[in-house]
C-alpha cells in the first residue's frame, strides 16, 4: 500500500491479560508478526496452552502471574523481567475489571447509587494504576532505547450508570495516555489509545455486539506505524477483515499529518 510498517521481529512485547479474549487475540497478532512475547495473567495455568501455541511458530514466550489488585504487583512483573534479561519494546495495557459483569452473574443490581469502595478501589487498581505504573516504568526504559509502543485500552461507554466505576476508570486511562504521549513525543516512543470495541468477552458480557477476533488487526495498527500514532485514540473494528498491511495504510493516511 505504499506504506512501510515497522519491523516486530524479535522485538519484546508484554500483553496484559493475555489468556482469553482481546488480549489472546493481540498475542497471536503480535507473535505472528515475530514478537517474542510477554503474556501476563492471573494464573499460569491458564497461559500455558496459549504459549504452546505460539512457541510452535519460533518465538521466545515469558508467563508472569500477578494480580494488579496486589500492591507492588508491577513491581514484582519489572523485577521478574529484569531477572530474565528481558527489555519491552512494546506494551498492550489490555488487563481490566468491569465489576458491573461479576454482579450481573450473581443476579445483583448495579444502579449508579449501589458501588462500594472497596468495588472502586478494586476497580481503579487494575483498570488504572497498573497500566500507569507500567506505561511509566516501560516507557522511560523505551525512551533511553529510543524506541517503544504502549497502548492503552480505551472505552467509548458512557451514561451507562450500571458501569460508572468501569467509565470513570477508562476516562482516568484516556488522561493518562494523552499526558504521557506529549512526555514521549519525540522520543520514539508512540503512546496511543485503542477502542476496540463492545466485544463478546467476559469482559463485554453476552450482549456485545462485535467479537474479539475482530480487533485484529487494528490492535496492532498503531504499534506497526512509523509515524503519526502518538497521542492519538484507534478505533479497532474500524479496521476489522483488513490485511495489516492495509490497515496501517489507511491509518497512516488519515493519522501521520495530524499534530
Amino acid at each position: 500500500m505504499g506504506k512501510k510498517m515497522v519491523d516486530l521481529s524479535g522485538k519484546w512485547a508484554l500483553v496484559t491479560g493475555a489468556s482469553r479474549g482481546i488480549g489472546k487475540v493481540t498475542a497471536l497478532s503480535l507473535a505472528a508478526q515475530g514478537c517474542n512475547l510477554v503474556l501476563h495473567s492471573r494464573s499460569l495455568e491458564s497461559l500455558r496452552e496459549l504459549r504452546e501455541t505460539i512457541e510452535k511458530r519460533g518465538n521466545k514466550v515469558f508467563l508472569i502471574a500477578q494480580d494488579f489488585t496486589e500492591p507492588e504487583a508491577v513491581e514484582r512483573v519489572f523485577e521478574k523481567l529484569e531477572n530474565q534479561g528481558i527489555s519491552i519494546d512494546i506494551l498492550v495495557n489490555n488487563a481490566g475489571v468491569n465489576l458491573s459483569i461479576d454482579r450481573e452473574m450473581e443476579g445483583i443490581a448495579s444502579d449508579f447509587d449501589t458501588w462500594t469502595q472497596k468495588e472502586c478501589e478494586i476497580t481503579v487498581r487494575v483498570n488504572v494504576v497498573a497500566p500507569l505504573l507500567l506505561s511509566s516504568r516501560a516507557a522511560a526504559q523505551m525512551r533511553a532505547r529510543g524506541f517503544g509502543r504502549i497502548v492503552n485500552l480505551t472505552s467509548d461507554i458512557h451514561g451507562a450508570g450500571d458501569h460508572l466505576a468501569y467509565s470513570v476508570s477508562k476516562g482516568a486511562v484516556d488522561k493518562l495516555t494523552g499526558d504521557l504521549a506529549e512526555i514521549m513525543e519525540g522520543s520514539g516512543v508512540a503512546v496511543c489509545g485503542v477502542e476496540p470495541g463492545w466485544c463478546q468477552t467476559f469482559l463485554g458480557g453476552a450482549k456485545a455486539t462485535c467479537s474479539a477476533e475482530n480487533t485484529s488487526p487494528g490492535m496492532l495498527v498503531p504499534i506497526c506505524m512509523e509515524h503519526g500514532a502518538n497521542g492519538k485514540v484507534f478505533h479497532a473494528q474500524d479496521y476489522a477483515g483488513m490485511a495489516l498491511e492495509e490497515a496501517v495504510a489507511r491509518a497512516e493516511a488519515k493519522y501521520c499529518f495530524l499534530k
